[in-house]
């Protein structure tokens, strides 16, 4: 599921002053993974504020204002906030000052991060509290399966080889360093 603006969510695109507010509902302390596929707005006047609960009082967890973008290709990797009280609110301030394209939000459940980046699956067996969790692939690690043990396969097979049996290192072969 998403939001956006402006668009599908509030349906008329940026002309005036405008604040909105949505609440994300998963159930009691559920993740709730917000994924940024889209954001731009006029930077330092316009502002979207991301709280772990249902209310402004609840821990503010982000703040976005300006030009959001994914990296290159081949890594598409936008950001993601997550929140784990199982509520979410999500509070636009824009003025009508300058109107940029806005932003498209997508919304998932107990989900794995950036889906496990491509570099493993999605489990949600053995996991705390009913989360789930990535397995990573035999060359990756981290959160989201986006950290690779060896870089650029440690230049395999010129320079070296990747060691995956204890440190998970790169070896190099006898004439590289």
């Amino acid at each position: 599921m998403s939001l956006g603006w402006p668009g599908n969510a509030l349906g008329s695109p940026q002309r005036s002053l405008r604040r909105c507010l949505w609440r994300g509902t998963s159930g009691p302390n559920a993740a709730l993974r917000l994924r940024f596929n889209h954001f731009a707005t006029e930077c330092s006047w316009d502002h979207m504020y991301i709280y772990d609960g249902d209310s402004i009082y609840a821990p503010l967890i982000a703040v976005f204002s300006g030009l959001v973008v994914p990296e290159t290709k081949g890594k598409e990797t936008v950001p993601e906030v997550v929140t784990t009280s199982g509520y979410a609110l999500l509070h636009f301030f824009s003025d009508a000052a300058y109107n940029l394209t806005g932003f498209n939000i997508a919304y998932s459940i107990n989900s794995c991060p950036n889906n496990c980046s491509g570099h493993g699956r999605c489990n949600a067996g053995n996991s705390v509290a009913g989360r789930v969790y990535c397995e990573c692939d035999e060359y990756w690690k981290g959160e989201a399966c986006d950290i690779p043990y060896c870089r650029a396969n440690c230049g395999s097979p010129d320079h070296g080889y990747c060691d995956l049996t204890g440190e998970k290192l790169c070896v190099c072969n006898d004439s590289w360093q």
